[in-house]
This record gives structure tokens, sequence and C-alpha cells, in this order.
């Protein structure tokens, strides 16, 4: 079973997570927490890099939600990019391929973030340097559980 890493880079007025393997019961709760633990403001728009995510269950959809929900209070979006697929198949199954802002890469997606500028967004360099999670970081110890290591899932 494919397991779920999470890289993240902060940009001006956006995070972007880039995520690769599976979505599922077991890694959207770490995913959720990752999530929590890296936003910086809650203005800051929400841009998941879906290139590499082979599978999303309900779960994962979740996640995505209360990203959107969380998103919207605050006037930001949840941004998905590279979207295809399994998952893409969820969302247009739901209809919330229509709640989401869809974009072919995380370049157009920060370009739609900035909105008009003389200086292209991929070209600006990060914030800081992301951090993640490593598929070993990712495990579940039941509801509610926890091992006291790495984020838990």
């Amino acid at each position: 079973m494919p397991l779920l890493s999470v890289h993240h880079q902060h940009h001006v007025g956006a995070t972007v997570f880039t995520l690769a393997g599976e979505i599922d019961l077991a890694g959207a709760p770490g995913l959720h927490h990752f999530i929590a633990q890296v936003r910086r403001r809650p203005t800051d728009h929400l841009i998941f890099d879906m290139a590499e995510v082979t599978f999303m269950d309900s779960m994962g959809l979740r996640v995505l939600l209360d990203a959107f929900a969380l998103a919207e209070r605050h006037g930001a979006a949840v941004h998905l990019t590279a979207l295809h697929g399994a998952p893409a198949r969820l969302l247009a199954i739901t209809g919330l391929d229509q709640r989401f802002r869809l974009h072919p890469s995380t370049g157009i997606a920060l370009a739609a973030v900035a909105g008009p500028t003389t200086e292209a967004p991929h070209l600006r360099a990060p914030e800081e340097d992301g951090e993640g999670l490593e598929p070993g970081d990712l495990h579940h110890d039941g509801p509610g559980g926890s091992s006291g290591g790495p984020i838990t899932v």
C-alpha cells in the first residue's frame, strides 16, 4: 500500500502542499494536522499539487473540504493542481470539482493567487524551505491515538 508523503513551500499569499501517494483513512488525519501546523496565515491560499496522488477516499476528500471551509471563511481559496485519475473522478462524481479552483500546474495556480504582477510567480523564490512528511513518518495508532513520535496519522 503506497503511503502518503507531504512537503510544503511558503510563497507570498499561499502555501503549496506537494502530495504523493494515497490520501485515505490512514493518511488523512496526518495531512489534516500537517496543514494546520504549517499554514502561516488563515488568509493564505492553499495549493495542493495532486500530480502524484494515486488514490483518494472520502477521508481525503474530508481533509480538502475542511481546508476549503477554513479558507473560504477567511477570504482565501483551495487550489488543486494536476488532478487526474481516481482523485479527479471522485471530485467529478461528487460535484466538488466545481467548488475547488482547478489548475493544470502549480505555477499557474501561483499566478492566479498572485494576480497581475510584473514578476512571474513561478520565478519567485519561496519564502523559506519547506519541510515535509515522508512515508515513514505517517502511521496510525487508532482513533485519537498518538505514539509521541512524528505527526501521527
